[in-house]
């Protein structure tokens, strides 16, 4: 298949297709005699695997080491659970420091809010 057909059927960019094999997520094209690439239909999977994960937040890097392969299985279900799990830690723990954050932020507004009115502070003075 042509580079703008694998596009199409994956629902993705053709200059997106060649930055992934730049980068070596994906195997290149073969060239033909006249210099256009072939790519094989089973690509198409391989590219909405990539966009997937993309979406559930792996980085390129992730999808990389993950050792996804063109054809029927594109990842074993082991693996696929083994790097699900991973993500889904990680997501909690930014979820976690995120509250953590927004907690702290919130308690700032309100002792910022109460000085303005001429309350005292409702965080405790920092120690000397």
């Amino acid at each position: 298949m042509k580079i703008g057909e694998i596009a199409r059927a994956a629902g993705v960019s053709t200059s997106r297709i060649r930055f992934y094999e730049r980068e070596g997520i994906i195997p290149n094209g073969e060239r033909r005699a006249n210099g256009y690439r072939d790519y094989p239909a089973d690509l198409v999977g391989l590219l909405m695997f990539i966009e997937q994960a993309q979406s559930l937040g792996f980085t390129l890097r992730e999808i990389a080491q993950i050792g996804a392969q063109p054809g029927g299985h594109i990842i074993s279900c082991d693996d696929a659970m083994t790097a699900l799990a991973a993500k889904n830690e990680s997501i909690s723990a930014l979820i976690a420091e995120a509250e953590d954050r927004k907690r702290r932020i919130e308690l700032l507004m309100a002792d910022l809010a109460a000085s303005k009115a001429g309350r005292p502070p409702i965080l405790p003075a920092p120690s000397t």
